[in-house]
């Protein structure tokens, strides 16, 4: 609803406000970006790795493997996720993506290097992006 105002002449007027006025804030297409790419090969890059930990978990692995990979598929999935809510609480947000991404990089082997440093990146550059 566009709120009206009437000036010092009597002239009723529409009153302007900034997108962080109206809780818009900021556009966050780079941060989208970076995160679609880390999503994209991160579940890739580990969706490979079943084939691997099929066959770990059958030589004695006891699904250990298939869990590890699927803990990083989701946390891919949750890392994207809070892109969207990124204009809420900012800095909170962009300090979750980072740690998310960081146990990424770990927690996965070399399934999740690649979507770790993609995800790390975003939330650098999320949190660098006032």
């Amino acid at each position: 609803m566009v709120k009206k105002i009437q000036g010092a002449d009597g002239k009723i007027y529409r009153q302007v406000s900034t997108p962080s006025e109206v809780g818009l804030g900021r556009k966050r297409t780079p941060e989208l970006i970076l995160g679609i790419i880390g999503l994209v090969l991160s579940v890739i890059s580990l969706v490979s790795g079943f084939g691997i930990a099929s066959v770990a978990d059958s030589l004695g692995g006891g699904g250990s493997y298939t869990i590890e990979i699927l803990f990083g598929i989701l946390i891919s999935i949750v890392d994207f996720i809070l892109l969207f809510f990124i204009n809420k609480q900012h800095n909170v947000i962009s300090i979750a993506i980072i740690v998310l991404g960081v146990v990424l990089l770990f927690s996965c082997g070399n399934f999740g290097i690649i979507g770790g440093i993609f995800f790390i990146i975003t939330g650098i550059v999320a949190l660098i992006r006032k």
